[in-house]
């Protein structure tokens, strides 16, 4: 077998250097063109047509590269990622997401993200992207433009920890709520306010676009009010195979009757209710009593549909 010289691994280091120095996407000229220094004493003679060699060299691999004022700019991936209908609408909706974001280091990641997953599309998946245009994502578009305002606004309500009078409308009635605000939650690709209803004592989510005003009362709240809390017990497969989520916790512990306990903190009533009626008679609700009652209700309006 024919040994490799020492001139061609050397050309194959750069190769993989010039890959490196555009795996963000983009590199100066400058630093691209100082891999390919043959003469030192002279920095840039010869070394444009080296770099052609390459370039050309990367183009029969199915790597693309084009330069537009001093910066290349790496098309594609050298593995690229061939996503289906679904997979560019899930896609198309993170980008979509990312709108409402705030300037943060957060937001910054975000867009690095989806650029890399864009970056490593195949031409077939990028087309498709492309021309994923209907009118269900300029809906969420659309929308997420329109509330990005209010939902900063909101953000900060939360962060400041202030007390809120806040008019909403819910079946066409108007309705106006004293509450602190928790969270900005996404459910179902909408976008809600987390609040804690002083009066009931719960938490309650209302839809920003349902919102027509927010008054922020002179006061904020002295403490955080105590997290809402739901306890119930699973058991057989479900105990042994259910993973918490990141706003539970249990003690792991199975008792004589296989149950394990977990307490749930702060989950909307109304998605927790419909999560655990999936978990059937392996689900049990512990407490509190108003959530029981719900569950309860929930169990009656179903049963009723098959009388």
């Amino acid at each position: 077998m024919k040994k490799i010289s020492e001139k061609y691994n050397e050309a194959c280091i750069k190769v993989f250097d010039m890959l490196k120095l555009l795996s963000n996407g983009t590199a100066h000229y400058s630093d691209i063109i100082e891999l390919f220094n043959p003469d030192e004493n002279n920095p840039t003679a010869g070394a444009h047509v080296i770099l052609n060699k390459y370039l050309n060299t990367l183009k029969i691999f199915g790597i693309n590269i084009y330069k537009s004022k001093n910066i290349y700019y790496l098309q594609n991936s050298f593995y690229s990622l061939n996503l289906d209908k679904n997979d560019i609408k899930m896609l198309q909706l993170l980008k979509t997401s990312g709108l409402i974001l705030s300037n943060t280091k957060q937001k910054e990641q975000f867009d690095n993200f989806v650029h890399d997953v864009e970056m490593r599309l195949t031409s077939t998946s990028r087309e498709l992207l492309n021309s994923t245009n209907d009118s269900d994502n300029l809906r969420r578009s659309e929308y997420f433009t329109k509330y990005r305002d209010l939902i900063s606004k909101c953000e900060g309500y939360c962060n400041d920890n202030s007390k809120l009078e806040i008019s909403f409308y819910a079946d066409s009635k108007e309705y106006k709520l004293i509450c602190t605000p928790k969270d900005i939650t996404f459910i179902n690709q909408n976008i809600y306010l987390s609040v804690f209803n002083h009066l009931s004592r719960q938490i309650f989510d209302i839809p920003i676009d349902k919102i027509t005003t927010i008054k922020q009362m002179p006061v904020v709240s002295a403490t955080r009010e105590a997290p809402m809390t739901v306890v119930y017990k699973i058991r057989n497969n479900l105990a042994k195979a259910y993973r918490l989520r990141e706003w539970e916790s249990t003690d792991g512990k199975i008792d004589e009757d296989g149950w394990l306990t977990i307490v749930n903190n702060n989950e909307n009533f109304d998605v927790l209710i419909k999560r655990l009626m999936r978990y059937d008679v392996c689900c049990q609700v512990v407490s509190p009593k108003n959530f029981r009652e719900r569950m309860l209700s929930t169990i009656d309006e179903t049963l009723s549909n098959y009388e």
